[in-house]
């Protein structure tokens, strides 16, 4: 101990390496943390990656019981500049081979979402992505929960931390930034984890304020320092009592998997369906992880 006193620069660096993974060092244990600060520190240390490329099977259960299962392809870069891009691309079954959706996020926080149908050929249509009770292609899951929250976007406001059994939750509601407060309406309400920052529960309202869908994130997997995935993800449709579940099945970090030039829909209408999907895998299949290439 003495030699990091004699050593300021060294002990500078130690206590910074430090405060970099301790929540008590950002303040976020403390009762007066702001719910925008534990935003940005929980997009920061699992949304941040540069390059990921996902094979998912969606399921989806219906109120008989009836199961109907689509194969997709995930996307994502998150550039030098700030600027993030999103790509889903449906495989199967054959009537929705070949839809995709778009998304991309400027350096200035201004995001942009389009659903490319290839019936449509070159055409991508606009989607406002913001409502809260769209479902994509039948799913329940929205555009929105599809391709990420964006925090600019949105105010949020800290409620009482919960504990379940020895697990303490942050609770934050969310609201649309373009509505004044406090006369907005919620949109939905995040439970994180205070011991990692990771959203484990989240309720989604309608515009009555009734829980409308209870999305929750199952088999989390570290896949870098303390960057948490889930492998899973369920959303249940209080209403119309219908499930969807995300599996992942591979999950691969590198810039051979995402190429700049697929987030159009030039690239779209010239090579798919021509590309050929991923050999699947069993959804038990352990995760891959590649260095990002430079």
């Amino acid at each position: 101990m003495k030699a990091l006193f004699h050593n300021p620069l060294g002990f500078l660096l130690m206590l910074a390496t430090f405060c970099l993974h301790s929540q008590e060092c950002i303040g976020l244990d403390s009762n007066q943390a702001p719910a925008y600060e534990i935003m940005e520190e929980v997009d920061r240390r699992h949304q941040q990656f540069p390059y990921i490329y996902e094979e998912q099977s969606l399921i989806m259960v219906d109120r008989n019981g009836d199961r109907d299962t689509r194969k997709a392809r995930r996307y994502s870069r998150v550039e030098k500049n700030g600027s993030v891009r999103f790509l889903l691309l449906f495989d199967s079954p054959k009537e929705i081979k070949g839809v995709a959706l778009l998304a991309h996020r400027d350096p200035n926080g201004k995001t942009s979402k389009y659903i490319y149908l290839p019936a449509y050929g070159k055409q991508l249509l606009e989607s406002a992505g913001d409502d809260n009770d769209d479902n994509f292609l039948g799913t329940d899951f929205s555009v929105e929960n599809l391709t990420g929250e964006i925090i600019s976007d949105h105010h949020y406001i800290r409620g009482e931390d919960k504990q379940v059994d020895s697990v303490k939750y942050f609770v934050i509601d969310v609201y649309r930034a373009s509505d004044p407060l406090p006369e907005g309406k919620v949109l939905r309400r995040h439970y994180i984890q205070q011991d990692n920052l990771f959203i484990t529960l989240t309720h989604h309202f309608d515009k009555h304020g009734r829980i409308a869908r209870i999305q929750s994130h199952h088999d989390l997997k570290v896949v870098d320092q303390d960057m948490l995935r889930a492998n899973m993800i369920l959303m249940e449709n209080k209403k119309d009592q219908h499930l969807s579940l995300i599996k992942i099945s591979r999950r691969i970090f590198s810039h051979d998997y995402v190429p700049e030039e697929i987030f159009n829909a030039e690239w779209l209408y010239e090579n798919y369906p021509q590309i050929k999907p991923a050999e699947d895998l069993n959804a038990d299949s352990p995760l891959e992880l590649q260095e990002t290439a430079e």
